[in-house]
């Protein structure tokens, strides 16, 4: 079986979501944590703006006990010491497929569309497959999702308009300066969502844009691709003053920009307009800058607006996109079903063949060695024979897997005492 549990843009603010935000140093000691529960075999973390997912593959049919279990780690993990279950979802099985495919298909996101969350979930599917930390349900589940996504991007309009928080801060940016292409910004961090944002300023004919980073060659390498300005990270603070816009998307998981840093800036400025706009996760920005004169702060949760207005045109896809998840979700459910089978399947092909084996080996003892050989034929066919009737009575009995109330029952029944 497969479960996720997580918390997103829906369920939970801002400042809960960073409580609860992972970092990728993070990410393997916290499923190595997960996986010592025995009934966890497989497990893939998703940490990004909007959302921290833990998906999982179980043997267990206590899921409110696997839930509680991985909310109570979780907390522990990371220090959180107040108790917010109750922003979490957690789902089992068929709506944990589900859930997985709506999210990589852009269904789930705070943007409806963005093509952002499937490098993202391809991130995280591999870093944690590279780690032995996934097993063949999530793996299989994981590959068809990637199916998926691409069915949905490709077969509907779903991607029309904005397509990313990068894109959608951008346009922010727009309604608050009338004149964006005589604007000057400053971008820190060189990550995928801060090369969206550059991008997503030249395209608006903004030519004036620098780009910092906490590693500066990274910043160099980036900057000289785009055709923009680099700044050394070690004394970005000093310079905020020569620009209009500040856009903050990094992992840093800290504050990178306080209030004093704003307020020196805003004297040099002497008041005049600062924006600044943090995509980031948790914050990088200091909540108390807004209170600096003449500065505005957006995060992440500010740009829900903005979304609002693009998000008509790709709420029509959304049925045909529906249409594709719900295909690709029963095949999944259908394989996954299958798989509660195999060890009744082996069970009976294996005592089957052993049960003949040794009934042959007491007439050896009695007849000659060619009557034998064609006694064994006979039986083998017969044994393949019924072992067949019986794996195709037991497909029927159980709607292939996906009613499996009697497995035990029928695993006990064909569990010989061979001697």
């Amino acid at each position: 079986m497969i479960g996720v549990l997580g918390v997103n843009h829906k369920t939970a603010s801002l400042d809960v979501r960073d409580k609860f935000s992972i970092a990728q140093d993070m990410i393997i000691p916290l499923s190595e944590n997960i996986l010592l529960n025995q009934d966890i075999y497989g497990v893939v973390i998703l940490a990004t703006c909007n959302r921290t997912e833990i998906y999982y593959s179980y043997s267990s049919s206590d899921v409110t006990g696997l839930k509680l279990a991985l909310l109570k780690k979780l907390h522990e993990f990371l220090g959180v010491h107040d108790n917010y279950n109750d922003k979490f979802y957690h789902l089992s099985h068929f709506k944990a497929i589900n859930h997985l495919f709506e999210v990589i298909s852009g269904v789930d996101s705070m943007v409806i569309g963005e093509n952002q969350i499937v490098s993202q979930m391809k991130k995280a599917y591999l870093y944690s497959t590279e780690a032995n930390l996934t097993d063949a349900v999530l793996m299989r589940l994981f590959q068809k999702s990637f199916e998926c996504s691409k069915r949905v991007r490709t077969e509907t309009a779903i991607q029309q308009g904005a397509n990313s928080i990068g894109y959608v801060g951008i346009d922010l940016c727009s309604r608050e300066f009338d004149n964006l292409k005589g604007k000057s910004v400053l971008v820190v961090g060189a990550g995928e969502t801060g090369v969206l944002s550059i991008r997503g300023l030249k395209k608006r004919g903004v030519k004036d844009i620098y780009l910092t980073n906490r590693t500066d060659k990274k910043a160099l390498d980036v900057a000289e691709k785009n055709g923009i300005k680099p700044m050394l990270f070690g004394n970005y603070k000093e310079q905020l003053h020569k620009v209009d816009i500040v856009i903050t998307a990094t992992d840093a998981g800290q504050y990178l920009i306080d209030k004093k840093d704003v307020k020196a800036s805003s004297e040099v400025r002497k008041g005049k307009k600062q924006l600044y706009i943090d995509l980031s996760v948790p914050r990088n920005v200091d909540i108390e800058v807004d209170k600096v004169d003449g500065v505005k702060l957006y995060c992440v949760d500010d740009l829900q607006k903005i979304v609002d207005d693009h998000k008509d045109v790709r709420e029509q896809s959304l049925e045909n996109a529906e249409f594709i998840i719900n295909e690709l979700v029963e095949e999944s459910v259908t394989w996954l079903n299958s798989r509660s089978l195999r060890p009744v399947i082996n069970t009976i092909t294996t005592n089957m063949q052993e049960l003949n084996k040794n009934e042959l080996a007491e007439y050896r003892r009695c007849l000659g060695e060619d009557t034998c050989d064609q006694l064994e034929k006979l039986t083998s066919l017969l044994t393949q024979k019924y072992t067949r009737y019986f794996i195709k009575n037991l497909k029927e009995l159980t709607n292939n897997g996906s009613s499996t109330a009697s497995l035990d029952d029928i695993n006990q029944l064909f569990k010989f005492d061979i001697k």
